[in-house]
């Protein structure tokens, strides 16, 4: 028998990056409910487009996700402005990376670890920074960065290129599935969708805090964790493989 056979998992992930987690939780033997609480939408403000205009004043860009680079260059695309060749990247994680390269770049800097603390520390102990620095966020993306150039005193400009927005057609559906008791394991890869599951869930008897909670890296645990989840897992390596392979662990 498959070690997740009989195992219905709740795949928060937006359907177009959901594919290959699915694929692998249902080869492993589950059932993989894709329930996406989260839509994304370019920010095309009139304040990032004149950001953009003076992309060349900037020496780094700072991204920290695959979704940060994808509608940074769509809004690039949209401005219609270059990439000065002097411009740096500093990318968070192996899938941000590999985006940035459809895009015919290279990462520039990348940390040792998927957390934007430990981004800023190593950053500021291997790299002279002698120029302006320009962090790429969404909408709902915590502060750490801003907060730690700040400590650093060196000048840095934020945009959110994306609105992070809650998606309504999932929330009956969602709120009777954990009612009933039908799911077996609840897996988060931001802690945007933590806070979303959360938003819709208020008011609930059972909110499903009690369910095995899979997550993909320390941010999102810890928002797990301060959302009162008493059964919070974390793969060894921060990857949507290796949190298939927490499950199988767990579950055999």
């Amino acid at each position: 028998m498959k070690p997740l056979a009989g195992k219905t998992i709740l795949v928060t992930r937006g359907a177009s990056q959901a594919r290959p987690f699915v694929d692998r939780i249902n080869k492993e033997g589950g059932r993989a409910l894709r329930t996406p609480l989260l839509h994304f939408q370019l920010n095309d403000s009139k304040e990032n487009q004149e950001i953009l205009k003076k992309l060349h004043n900037y020496a780094w860009v700072f991204i920290t996700s695959s979704n940060g680079v994808k509608f940074f260059f769509e809004l690039v695309n949209k401005v219609g402005v270059r990439i000065p060749d002097t411009l740096r990247f500093a990318i968070i994680g192996e899938k941000t990376a590999r985006t940035l390269n459809t895009y015919g770049l290279n990462a520039d800097f990348m940390p040792s670890s998927f957390q934007a603390d430990t981004m800023a520390e190593e950053f500021f102990r291997e790299e002279s920074v002698s120029g302006r620095i320009l962090y790429v966020r969404g909408s709902r993306s915590r502060d750490v960065l801003p907060e730690k150039f700040a400590e650093q005193q060196v000048f840095f400009q934020a945009i959110t290129v994306y609105d992070t927005l809650l998606l309504k057609e999932h929330q009956k559906k969602l709120r009777q599935l954990i009612n009933d008791h039908e799911i077996d394991a609840l897996t988060f890869t931001s802690p945007s969708t933590v806070q979303a599951y959360f938003a819709i869930m208020r008011g609930m008897p059972d909110t499903g805090r009690d369910l095995p909670c899979f997550c993909i890296g320390p941010t999102t645990a810890s928002q797990a964790e301060y959302f009162g989840f008493r059964n919070v897992l974390l793969p060894e390596h921060y990857t949507m493989e290796d949190m298939v392979e927490k499950m199988v662990q767990f579950f055999s």
